[in-house]
């Protein structure tokens, strides 16, 4: 049996008990559902199904029991699994499983050209987390020379499609973030150091992207209110919510770094959407109109 096959398997037993127990026949059923949809068999029997759950606690962390009182299978603790990172690999197996398909009956699936996203790098940063091991890297600039960096690598983030390492740099004595598809040359050394501690999670909370220089503050904006639904369907950050609305514009609030990307990313969707507050921030932007405003200015005298 391939791998992919059980992999799969183990990702849509955890889909399933996270939403409720279930009993044999309950996953049997489920699995058998999703097996028409990918193209390959994931029946399997309650033997198989030991073992599955055997390998689910050892691989993902995810500890699953048989609740004699329901008569059903549930997830009895969780020792380090996202549901995110569950849902983000279940996402990764149905494009490969798409394009598989796709290939026996033409081309109809069309994906972004883009370079390495780094991704290469992952296992060896994870390993040097897990060991309090030192990494060095050559990190690659667009605008000047690279730059040999010596490091403690905390996490990796991911943020508009681009990962990021973040690290203590040892050299500058502060933490630092780098694009991974800009790192070269890495190396996982047998040497350990200490660092300051941080916490990730509460560090980057209120980072719109990966920067967060900006004291994290109340942003008001007014959009279009053809936009709720596209905006409520792909939110800017975790905090945000809609305040008001009336039938033409609805008004939503954040609370976020009001950085360069933010800045951007208000700019990217141009007259539907207005900076109520902060006023540095709305002052921001009608500066970067005032000026292309002057960059496209049309002579009506020719």
């Amino acid at each position: 049996m391939a791998k992919r096959d059980f992999i799969k398997r183990h990702l849509l037993i955890i889909e399933l008990l996270r939403k409720k127990p279930s009993t044999y026949e309950e996953i049997l059923s489920y699995l058998n559902n999703n097996q028409d949809q990918i193209g390959y068999q994931l029946e399997i029997s309650q033997r198989t199904l030991q073992r599955d759950l055997k390998e689910i606690d050892s691989i993902w962390g995810i500890e699953i029991s048989f609740n004699r009182s329901k008569q059903a299978y549930e997830i009895e603790s969780e020792e380090y699994a996202a549901d995110e990172t569950i849902q983000r690999t279940l996402e990764s197996f149905d494009l490969i499983s798409a394009l598989k398909q796709s290939r026996k009956v033409g081309k109809n699936i069309f994906l972004e050209k883009r370079k390495s996203s780094g991704s290469e790098h992952f296992n060896g940063i994870i390993y040097a987390i897990d060991h309090s091991l030192i990494i060095t890297f050559d990190h690659l600039s667009f605008t000047k020379e690279p730059s040999a960096r010596r490091c403690i690598p905390k996490a990796i983030k991911e943020t508009q499609n681009r990962f990021y390492l973040i690290a203590y740099d040892l050299d500058v004595k502060d933490f630092r973030n780098f694009g991974l598809e800009r790192v070269a040359n890495l190396v996982i050394t047998t040497q350990k150091e200490s660092s300051p501690k941080i916490n990730i999670e509460k560090a980057y909370q209120h980072a719109f992207g990966i920067e967060r220089y900006e004291e994290a503050e109340k942003i008001v904006l007014r959009f279009d209110m053809q936009q709720k639904e596209y905006v409520k369907s792909l939110p800017f950050h975790h905090s945000q919510r809609i305040i008001s609305e009336d039938q033409n514009h609805f008004i939503l609030e954040l609370f976020i770094h009001p950085t360069h990307d933010f800045l951007l990313e208000i700019m990217r969707h141009g007259p539907i959407c207005e900076v109520i507050e902060p006023a540095m921030l709305r002052e921001q932007v009608r500066d970067r109109v005032e000026l292309l405003a002057k960059m496209y200015k049309i002579d009506h005298k020719k």
